[in-house]
Formats: structure tokens, C-alpha cells, sequence
């Protein structure tokens, strides 16, 4: 634990921290990375082999456009299974700026689906679905969660460079 944050020592249980020190990521910040990459997701499920007819589904589900969006996700997403003390560099550097880089990927998913409906030609009513207002929502509550959370914060800053930081 660093000195320059004793407050954080004593502020959460031993549960939430590893066998390094580390503050875990709590499972709800796992599941906003997935819900984050879900289009990536969705695209590589679609390449399983499979009859063809369940995997159908996921392909209506797939918008290829809006996978941009996922990037800086993916990137988190990756800096979080190989954050560990030390931390390497690049880690370091993705990971104290997750949530900036988490919200990035909210704002550009929102503009890709905002101008691809306004491109449709439908009114918003019949542009958007059950799944899509759903998504929309959480997309909408997922920087709340990133900007309200003590606990973010405090695991997005808990990426040490050495041993003894």
C-alpha cells in the first residue's frame, strides 16, 4: 500500500483487495466492461461454429458500425486482466484513465447510434426497440456508475509500478 494514501488502507475490508495488495474489480465493473464490448462480443460469437439457425439471432443483433465504439472498451477491458503489481507501463497508463477512456467509449456509441438512426429515415419511436432503448439506458447509466463509485476511483488509481509503491 502506498504511504501517500494511508486513508485508502483502512477505507475498504481485506475482501476487496488480492493476494498483491491490489484493490479487486468488483464484479459490477466487470460486467459494465462486457456490457461495454458487447458488440465485439456478439460480432466473434457469430464466427462459432455452429447450424447456423441460433446464431442468426446474434447476427440481427450485430451492428458491424457501432464495434468502434467497443475499442477503447476492449482496451480497459484488457488493462484489467493484466493489472497486477508491478504494473507494466502500458497498463499503468490505460488503467488510471479507465474511466475517461470508459466514457469515450459510451460518447462514441451514442453518436454512431444517433447518427445511424437519424440516417434511417424512421421516427425515433419506430427507429427504436425494446433492446435498443435498454441498451440506450444502461449506456446512459454506465458513466454515473464510473463517476459516482468511490470504488472506481479508488481501483482505477490502484496501479502500482513497483513492488513497494
Amino acid at each position: 500500500m502506498s504511504e501517500a494514501h494511508p486513508e485508502r488502507r483502512s477505507r475498504y475490508a481485506s475482501h476487496r483487495y488480492d493476494d498483491d495488495v491490489l484493490l479487486k474489480v468488483p464484479i459490477l465493473l466487470w460486467l459494465t466492461l462486457v456490457f461495454q464490448v458487447r458488440h465485439l462480443l456478439l460480432l466473434g460469437m457469430t464466427f462459432l461454429p455452429t447450424t447456423g439457425e441460433e446464431i442468426e439471432v446474434l447476427r440481427n443483433l450485430v451492428r458491424p458500425e457501432l464495434t468502434v465504439a467497443d475499442l477503447p472498451a476492449a482496451l480497459v477491458m484488457a488493462a484489467g486482466f493484466r493489472r497486477r503489481r508491478p504494473c507494466p507501463r502500458w497498463v499503468r497508463r490505460i488503467w488510471r484513465r479507465a474511466r475517461e477512456i470508459l466514457t469515450l467509449s459510451i460518447l462514441i456509441y451514442l453518436g454512431l447510434l444517433f447518427a445511424t438512426l437519424a440516417g434511417s429515415g424512421l421516427s425515433l419511436r419506430d427507429a427504436i426497440d425494446e433492446p435498443l432503448l435498454a441498451s440506450l439506458l444502461l449506456s446512459l447509466a454506465v458513466p454515473f456508475y464510473l463517476w459516482r463509485s468511490r470504488l472506481v476511483a479508488d481501483v482505477a488509481r490502484d496501479c502500482p509500478e513497483s513492488w513497494d509503491a
